[in-house]
């Protein structure tokens, strides 16, 4: 038999009574390992989202970031992070360049807050081996490994010692696993096994569309979200700004392209151009005054009242 799964556009949420005078008054806010953010979605962990300059800019916001993983100095953007009065969060590997990166941090003396164990199918021996590795020399970091798509591969990340899964295999919008391989996942389908198998938080990465998708992912039982192309195109995006006839554009695209990895081998990304957008300050108010609009109607004043709304699936 085959399964029929769903993803965030199939989707929707049914109001209930509003109970707050203004939804103003709707607490975002989210705790998540050892800090409290603002709001439960941060920008995806690639070179061409996010840079130095993007997780300081995130992190003074009172908003979570990881920095990305690709030729990273993860001491001098740990200490510089903390050094700041900030908090250091970074993305590792599973391969022997990751050991020599996590004996350097503790040469130094340093532990980042938060550390993203990166990697297309996390699901995997390495990442077990890398995630045992990290508990031992990192007792007090917080964990986040990923990208996984099943309840049983979420349930294996929690017991190898992993504090947070990341869910989601091939729903970002330059990522093309599924057309290379085959494989993939609806998001709504995945957080909803995910979220049921393990007791530690779950972050839904892939798949934000519109930012109703954000209250989607939270409904589903999400802790909080990663996105990519919501936050691609900005000032303080990464990536140069590119003119083509009059027009001005930023280069957007995945970990696993061409572009990312300096050769054509084992691609499963592609590169867009997304139009400059300008300052994302008002994408970050924009998105917040949307959650606090989802939080109204699903009769609370916090996150937590999105638990208990109903989702419907709509046939397009």
């Amino acid at each position: 038999m085959i399964k029929t799964e769903l993803n965030y556009g199939d989707v929707y949420l049914v109001p209930k009574k509003t109970v707050v005078d203004s939804r103003k008054s709707c607490d975002t806010s989210v705790q998540f390992g050892p800090r409290r953010f603002v709001m439960p979605v941060y920008p995806s962990n690639m070179k061409s989202v996010v840079s130095a300059e993007t997780c300081e800019f995130f992190a003074r916001q009172g908003w979570f970031y990881t920095m990305h993983r690709f030729n990273v100095d993860s001491v001098a953007f740990t200490r510089d992070m903390q050094a700041k009065g900030l908090f250091a969060s970074i993305s590792v590997g599973v391969n022997e360049d990751t050991i020599e990166q996590l004996e350097a941090l503790q040469a130094a003396g340093l532990q980042p807050e938060y550390m993203t164990l990166d990697v297309a199918n996390a699901w995997c021996v390495k990442a077990e081996r890398m995630i045992k590795h990290i508990k031992q020399h990192f007792p007090n970091t917080f964990l986040i490994g990923g990208n996984v798509a099943t309840a049983e591969a979420a349930r294996d990340l929690e017991s190898w010692g992993c504090d947070a899964i990341k869910a989601g295999i091939a729903g970002g919008r330059v990522c093309i696993t599924k057309n290379k391989t085959g494989f993939h996942r609806p998001m709504v389908s995945t957080v909803r096994d995910c979220v049921s198998a393990v007791t530690v938080p779950v972050i839904a990465d892939g798949g934000i569309v519109e930012h109703g998708d954000i209250a989607k992912a939270l409904v589903c039982g999400a802790t909080m979200i990663m996105a990519g192309s919501l936050f691609a195109g900005y000032d303080e995006s990464a990536g140069d700004i590119v003119e083509i006839g009059g027009k001005h554009y930023k280069e957007y695209f995945g970990s696993a392209s061409q572009f990312n990895k300096g050769a054509y081998v084992n691609v499963e990304g592609k590169k867009i151009l997304v139009e400059y957008k300008g300052s994302m300050g008002k994408l970050l108010r924009e998105l917040q005054e949307d959650l606090q609009s989802s939080v109204s109607y699903a009769g609370g004043d916090c996150l937590s009242a999105l638990r208990e709304v109903e989702m419907i699936q709509v046939y397009r």
